[in-house]
């Protein structure tokens, strides 16, 4: 495999001209290197940091370096220059460059969410009263008593009522933690609500909400009501009573937004109180709620200010002392609307004669903003009102992202409105914001500290068509494209993007969508918002983006379109030569392809995954994990399963490392399959339980249903069928709300047939392939087509109807060695393809055989064992060997040949005791079971006679044994005392003391235990206990 070379302590190495001692950096046979056409790439190494230098070219000119890193799936990048600028002190200084940036763009940063998507920290702010705002007791007292008495207050009022000036004095004088979010235009998806949502109440439940995030990341997520549950179920946990504000609820428009909050207020706990803030009616059940006393309102008319309240509100808050007589008109005019009299306050203040102006405007409340914001606009001065108009684009402002708005270049045209005059003064954006929040020309701060602000929606809106009226699209498409590019450097990047696309920018847009694209493989949460991003963007620009094409390709895999996927990767390969170097990443995904199509090509496969290993860089653990988990694959598909198993933990520990999730659980899963292949159960649980462990403690994306799955497997096959039900049901439940795709549900849905069998529940397992045919009709897969036949066929047989089977199982019956294509396939599907095809029919087979006594049947039964057998032995598939056994002693037996038939059984019954597996001897019913208890008679048999007596316990109905509790041995009684104890929260030294021994001998308990269990905390060993029932 070959690596690019490697520049640590002052030397490089890896190259044919370097040699074994190395060459020196910095001296001329260095510099001859980097000019070297052949020269395209090296990683550095130092104290400072790490990186992978590129060599690029631009369209006319001569080549260049970039340092790239990649951290927390984000792609980092600094200019290094010409080959004959690289020192060695500009190597180091890139390095520490890079690690300053890793560090500032680290995952706690305000802007970064949960889920791994960036959101908006300033939404969550809860807004702080004005020191000059006018107390209005009587409105605070009347949320007050509906606090505890009703589920939800609705503030429902047209704009600048004073809404939100009432809650923000309401909160500061509750003695209860407030959760606030305010909504804007943006949040229009139910995905982006209930991030959003979620993120509002970590601030008082830090925490609540990971299952409802891992369940809107997976591909097709389930109903909004199953992941409202989720949420429901955390805050239900409270300590104490707790308030949810919803600001501004009218932009929504999204029904399952609306049917999420009315299935929150319909199951909303006792300790959170719901506030919703709106300028309509929301479309929610209000007359269900008034008639159940669960609501409290306050509409428009509460809120109109009285003369009293208004004469306090002109004078406290705009200093202007008026007569009684004209703020009794003024309160008129307005009826009473907050924002109206700000608005003529405002414009009060600069007028000699007030009752003139007083009685100069009338009409409702849309004509009077009209009026007194034109009136406030024109007598700012030039310089503030080209502020108000320019900043009027964003969505939330500060002082250094005005700045860059405003500043003098050729992007505004000097005869705009908005091109500042001579005298104008820029760069103190800060003291403009300050003044207007001092002037209470309607700025809200979101922050403690003024670092952010927006425009009240009102005003903000008025500004925007103005704008739009008086400057021109293109003028504020401008100022789009100035506040992208700030955002851009600020690394903001959702915001840059917003904000490109909204001004033309789409190149600019690509780019920093592409800088956004490795998150994809650290949590699946980006995946929507990049859809709609990559919908955006022309298409001319999409396809010169390589990453953006390699993007658009993952999108389509994970909904198994995978014809157009290919075809997206084919755009990514165009579109390299003009886009810099991705040959890794492209390299990388064809790998992933070629082990995922109906017809598998693992040859394909491994050579790309090779080409990617040796082109991605090594600290772009996202590609290099996909590599990996391809060659994996591929080793699988081929029957090299100890290579498969090798690469399969490997890549499982990396990127737990790397903190990629789906990664790392999609690693370990494949691992412990490969394990169960070669009849390591015991090892397939410790594996298991361990990514599961793990994986509680992340944000779990889909992979973790099939997981589970594959763990109710390996614990049916020691016939513990209470421990396989959580896991069988909640594995396959989760595969399915997630919307993965059908040949995975497939998968996950036969341990739950299975288990329905072994309880002798058949219409439960019919029930079970009812559900999975309509959703396999498409599927272009064939061996999925066959695991539903199995599948059939297993049902029937245990319906007893074993000759509706039997001519299924004659036509595909195995005559002659299988052949690799046919290998490749059934090793990709795992234990239930080598069912389906290997075991499924010879069972059908022999067990219609003994019932009609056919020979036919048996000869062609015994021809197929013998091809599985010998595909068993060459394979290593220690799991098809057992089965084989089995089969074999049930044929010997119909054939009348009691010396091999105890020989098979014997065979049979020492590989099952190794690993105690108990299920497959019970799923051949009572035939076998005569058999073990004739070999329990016979002296001459040799077959374990203490197993032996465990298989006839489980055939009469006992006890599964002390073996039978999911774990990879069983738990002593002094092992189960430490773990009551545990369990309880006693320290070591309170086990020591009750337990009568040692402190010394409660840590060695504990490491047993924790090594049976398969975990590592003591919180995860008695979380594992109960999953398991050991302390009931």
């Amino acid at each position: 495999m070959r690596q690019i070379p490697l520049v640590a302590d002052g030397l490089l190495r890896g190259t044919t001209i370097s040699g074994a001692a190395g060459l020196a950096v910095g001296s001329p046979a260095w510099f001859t290197w980097l000019a070297d056409d052949a020269a395209r790439s090296f990683s550095f190494r130092s104290a400072a940091g790490a990186y992978t230098a590129r060599k690029e070219r631009r369209q006319r000119g001569s080549a260049y370096w970039v340092a790239y890193r990649t951290a927390a799936g984000r792609q980092h990048k600094v200019y290094l220059g010409k080959a004959d600028q690289l020192t060695p002190e500009r190597l180091a200084e890139a390095a520490a460059t890079l690690a300053a940036r890793v560090t500032q763009a680290a995952p706690d940063r305000p802007d970064q969410g949960a889920g791994g998507v960036l959101l908006l920290s300033t939404k969550l702010f809860v807004p702080r009263p004005r020191p000059d705002l006018v107390t209005r007791p009587r409105l605070i007292d009347h949320l007050n008593d509906g606090l505890d008495a009703a589920r939800c207050s609705l503030l429902s009022a047209p704009a600048g009522t004073g809404k939100t000036s009432l809650l923000a004095a309401w909160i500061a004088q509750l003695d209860r933690p407030v959760a606030w979010l305010s909504l804007d235009d943006r949040d229009q998806a139910f995905d982006q609500v209930l991030r959003y949502l979620v993120a509002a109440c970590r601030t008082i439940a830090p925490g609540c909400g990971r299952r409802a995030l891992a369940w809107l990341d997976a591909p097709r997520p389930p109903p909004s009501d199953v992941l409202i549950s989720a949420l429901v179920n955390d805050l239900a946990a409270l300590p104490a009573p707790s308030v949810l504000v919803l600001d501004d609820y009218h932009v929504v428009r999204d029904p399952a937004v609306h049917d999420a909050v009315e299935y929150l207020l319909d199951h909303l706990p006792p300790t959170l109180h719901l506030v919703i803030a709106t300028r309509e009616d929301p479309p929610l059940p209000l007359p269900r709620l008034r008639a159940r006393r669960h609501l409290v309102e306050v509409r428009a008319a509460d809120l109109g200010f009285s003369i009293e309240e208004a004469t306090e509100f002109l004078g406290a808050g705009l200093g202007l002392r008026l007569p009684e007589a004209q703020v009794a008109v003024l309160v008129e005019r307005t009826e009473g609307w907050a924002a109206g009299l700000q608005l003529a306050g405002l414009a009060l203040r600069d007028r000699g004669d007030p009752a003139a102006f007083v009685a100069a405007f009338t009409g409702g409340h849309r004509l009077v903003a009209d009026y007194l914001l034109a009136e406030v606009l024109e007598r700012r001065p030039p310089p503030i009102r080209r502020f108000l108009l320019a900043t009027s684009v964003l969505d939330r402002l500060c002082g250094p992202l005005c700045d860059a708005l405003l500043a003098p270049d050729a992007l505004l045209a000097p005869d705009t409105l908005l091109a500042p005059d001579a005298g104008d003064s820029v760069g103190g954006s800060q003291g403009v914001l300050e003044e207007l929040e001092r002037t209470n020309l309607f700025l809200v701060p979101l922050d403690d500290e003024r670092g952010w602000y927006r425009y009240h929606h009102l005003f903000a809106d008025a500004l925007r068509t103005r704008l739009a009226r008086e400057a021109g699209p293109e003028a504020a498409a401008a100022l789009h494209r100035r506040a992208g590019a700030w955002f851009g450097r600020e690394g903001l990047l959702p915001e840059a993007i917003g904000h490109a696309l909204a001004g033309g920018a789409a190149e600019d847009a690509a780019t920093w969508i592409e800088a956004l694209t490795p998150r994809l493989f650290a949590t699946t949460s980006i995946h929507r918002t990049l859809a709609g991003w990559l919908a955006a963007l022309p298409a001319p620009v999409l396809r010169s983006h390589p990453l953006l094409c390699l993007a658009q390709a993952w999108l389509l895999i994970h909904r198994v379109e995978l014809e157009s996927a290919a075809a997206w990767i084919d755009a990514a390969a165009r579109a390299l030569p003009a886009a810099g170097d991705a040959r890794g990443a492209v390299a990388a995904t064809r790998a992933y392809l070629a082990t995922v199509v109906p017809t598998t090509a693992p040859d394909q496969a491994v050579a790309w995954a090779e080409r990617a290993l040796a082109d991605l860089p090594p600290d772009d653990a996202a590609y290099r994990s996909i590599a990996g988990i391809s060659l994996g694959q591929a080793a699988l598909a081929m029957g090299r399963l100890d290579r498969a198993e090798r690469a399969f933990a490997d890549i499982a520990a990396a990127d737990r490392a790397a903190g990629l999730v789906q990664g790392s659980l999609t690693a370990s899963t494949q691992q412990a399959n490969v394990q169960r292949l070669r009849g390591a159960r015991r090892q397939a649980l410790t594996t298991g339980w361990a990514a599961l462990t793990w994986a509680s403690e992340h944000a779990v994306p889909a992979t973790v249903g099939r997981l589970r799955t594959v763990l109710a497997e390996l614990v049916i096959d020691e016939n513990d069928l209470t421990a396989a039900v959580p896991l069988a049901t909640e594995g396959l439940a989760a595969l399915s709300e997630f919307g993965n795709a059908p040949p995975l549900v497939l998968l996950g849905s036969l341990p739950l047939l299975r288990l329905r069998l072994a309880q002798g529940d058949v219409a439960a397992a019919e029930g079970v392939l009812a559900e999975l045919r309509p959703q396999l009709a498409q599927v272009p897969f064939a061996m999925v087509a066959q695991l539903l036949e199995a599948a059939e066929a297993r049902v029937r047989l245990a319906r007893g109807d074993g000759a509706a089977a039997v001519a299924w199982a004659a036509g595909v019956a195995w005559t002659a060695p299988v052949q690799p294509a046919t290998v490749a396939d059934l090793l990709r599907f795992g234990v239930p393809a080598v069912e389906a095809a290997a075991v499924v029919p010879a069972r059908v087979l022999i067990a219609q055989g003994r019932v009609t006594g056919e020979d036919a049947l048996l000869q062609r039964a015994q021809r197929h064992l013998e091809v599985a057998g010998q595909l068993a032995d060459e394979r290593g598939l220690g799991w098809l060997r057992l089965r084989v056994s089995i089969l074999r002693a049930l044929l010997a037996d119909a054939q009348g040949d009691r010396r091999r038939t105890l020989g098979s059984l014997a065979e049979a019954v020492a590989q099952a005791e190794s690993e105690h597996v108990i299920r497959p001897f019970l799923d051949e019913g009572e035939p076998l079971a005569a058999l073990l208890r004739a070999a329990a008679r016979d002296s001459q048999a040799r077959v374990s006679p203490a197993f032996l007596g465990t298989l006839l316990a489980a055939f009469a109905g006992g006890s599964p044994g002390p073996h039978g509790t999911g774990l990879i041995e069983p738990l002593t009684e002094r092992e189960l005392d430490v773990l009551r104890l545990l369990a309880a929260g006693h320290s070591t030294a309170d086990l020591a003391a009750q337990l009568f021994v040692e402190q010394s001998t409660v840590k060695t308990h504990l490491i047993h235990l924790y090594r049976k269990l398969g975990v590592r905390s003591r919180t995860q060993a008695a979380a594992r206990a109960r999953a398991l029932g050991l302390l009931d």
